[in-house]
């Protein structure tokens, strides 16, 4: 993994954050879900600095705060237009742990199953 695990769950380890991110998946499942027969644009699947403030009913400081360890753990993405600022999820990071929890849960269980065996 290009970040490691304690720094990633370190971030998801705060409610904001997780909130955050949460909002920002569903933001592009949103996107996708609309667009089924096209190809998702990078711009769609974003939410603006200001939206994410008012949707997470949080002041500007703790946003910013927020947003630094996710993008610190590589989850998210800041995406800066002239003076706007669009953030989105880094479906890079998210396919690593989603293959982390993958083989993680394939070894338990195959553990499982030699414990049960024998």
């Amino acid at each position: 993994m290009s970040q490691s695990l304690d720094v990633t769950f370190k971030a998801l380890g705060h409610p904001k954050r997780l909130a955050i991110l949460k909002r920002l998946i569903r933001r592009v499942h949103t996107c996708c879900t609309v667009n089924a027969e096209e190809e998702c644009c990078l711009e769609e699947p974003t939410c603006d600095f200001g939206e994410l403030k008012e949707d997470l009913g949080i002041s500007k400081s703790s946003l910013s705060l927020h947003l630094k360890e996710l993008r610190h753990a590589g989850l998210v993405e800041k995406i800066k237009t002239g003076r706007k600022v669009a953030l989105q999820v880094n479906p890079d990071r998210l396919e690593e742990l989603k293959e982390f929890f993958e083989i993680s849960i394939d070894q338990q269980t195959r553990q499982w199953m030699v414990d049960k065996v024998t």
